[in-house]
């Protein structure tokens, strides 16, 4: 696959493709949705990925079957290397950016996982929120993994739909939650509202911006532990400093639906892009309300990520089972590629993932569809001068083809 590329890009210097390279799955997972997929920050053709009965928060009480988690290698598409089953839907999965074998997971009855991967043993090695530990009441949409320091506790970050942002801290073997937002569904009474106040984030009424909604989708930006993004079922987005939560809060209007899935640019990490089910796609520069750009995808989109090594390249799945992939320094308001996932029939898109070591995505969705797609030269255009450079000077041409976006598009 490293070999392979499309000869006809030469020609269509504004167009691109996805050429399929394999198809993974598990003899389990035809009757799963794919919900979540996340490649290893460390081994450079492994990856994870979560299936669950429902789909993504969906409790599997009348379902039979539970969930899994499954672990990948681009050597062996046939079958995974681990197989980890699970009581209910896995939904959310996240690599820990330094321990190569720790994976967090989140579940849909709420519990919050930790995996250690090390050893093929059935059940592994496991660390679980519990009811008298702060387990979620309703399934964990995302979970997000701090880098912390040496000698400081192992961090994590979920959102879930009982409306709540929960941080994590691994002490020996117990987790230690406390709650960073809670999005409340109902006004709660004064004597509870006063008693709450110390542990729970209320913005106070001369701040004119208060939580709505549930949280379903969360981003903190690289290399700042306190700057965060929570993405809401009402289409709003939330910026949050997890220092002083009551003041520091920014609300974005970004959707008319569910916000489902926010990410930071990891070269120019003063904007993020919002992705939602009323078929947008829209970039933001932190701390401006309007957006930037904005991206009519034609239908709800399910899933949008940044690519690892071009700033200005973006992929989306939508709900219908296609792939767009767009280049912002090239054509803003056309992709230069969409294509089905599948040609005879429809099949729903769930997630997607980019390779950081390849110019390879993963698309997960229902039925246990787990494509990976190799992404064509047009789709990953590197800038003139970008041969021979080094590592900062790439990093810098990224930075500045971003910056002259956020320049022409600021108004």
């Amino acid at each position: 696959f490293r070999y392979w590329e499309d000869g006809s890009d030469e020609f269509r210097p504004l167009e691109g493709s996805l050429l399929p390279l394999w198809k993974f799955h598990h003899d389990r997972s035809r009757c799963l949705v794919l919900a979540d997929v996340c490649w290893s920050p460390h081994y450079t053709d492994l990856f994870a990925a979560a299936y669950s009965p429902g789909g993504e928060g969906v409790a599997c009480s009348g379902c039979g079957s539970g969930g899994m988690l499954c672990l990948y290698t681009l050597k062996n598409p046939a079958t995974p290397e681990r197989v980890y089953r699970a009581p209910c839907g896995v939904t959310c999965i996240a690599f820990h950016p330094k321990h190569k074998s720790l994976v967090a997971a989140g579940w849909s009855d709420g519990t919050v996982v930790m995996y250690d991967v090390k050893t093929p043993a059935t059940p592994p090695l496991t660390i679980l929120s519990t009811t008298l530990t702060g387990k979620h009441l309703l399934g964990v949409a995302q979970v997000y993994w701090l880098d912390t320091g040496s000698g400081e506790d192992l961090c994590l970050y979920s959102v879930a739909l009982d409306g709540r942002v929960t941080q994590w801290l691994l002490h020996t073997t117990n987790l230690l939650h406390s709650d960073l937002l809670t999005f409340p569904s109902t006004s709660p009474p004064p004597s509870l509202h006063h008693h709450q106040h110390h542990h729970f984030t209320r913005i106070p009424p001369q701040e004119k911006i208060s939580l709505e909604g549930i949280g379903t989708c969360l981003a903190f930006r690289p290399g700042d532990n306190e700057t965060l993004l929570v993405g809401v079922d009402t289409g709003a987005v939330f910026q949050v400093s997890t220092h002083a939560t009551t003041h520091a809060l920014t609300r974005y209007s970004a959707h008319t639906a569910c916000v489902r899935a926010v990410a930071w640019n990891t070269h120019h990490t003063l904007t993020f892009l919002s992705c939602s089910l009323d078929w947008t796609i829209k970039v933001w520069f932190q701390g401006q309300l309007s957006p930037l750009i904005v991206l009519d995808v034609g239908g709800a989109v399910a899933a949008a990520s940044w690519s690892p090594y071009n700033s200005s390249v973006l992929v989306a799945v939508t709900e219908e089972g296609r792939v767009a992939v767009y280049d912002l320094s090239v054509r803003r308001c056309r992709p230069l590629c969409v294509q089905s996932l599948v040609q005879r029939r429809r099949v729903a898109a769930s997630c997607v993932a980019f390779c950081p070591f390849h110019p390879i995505i993963l698309v997960g969705g229902e039925k246990g569809n787990l494509l990976s797609l190799k992404l064509s030269p047009n789709l990953r255009r590197v800038h003139k001068d970008a041969k021979g450079a080094d590592e900062k000077t790439l990093r810098e041409m990224e930075w500045c083809k971003m910056e002259r976006l956020v320049a022409t598009n600021r108004g």
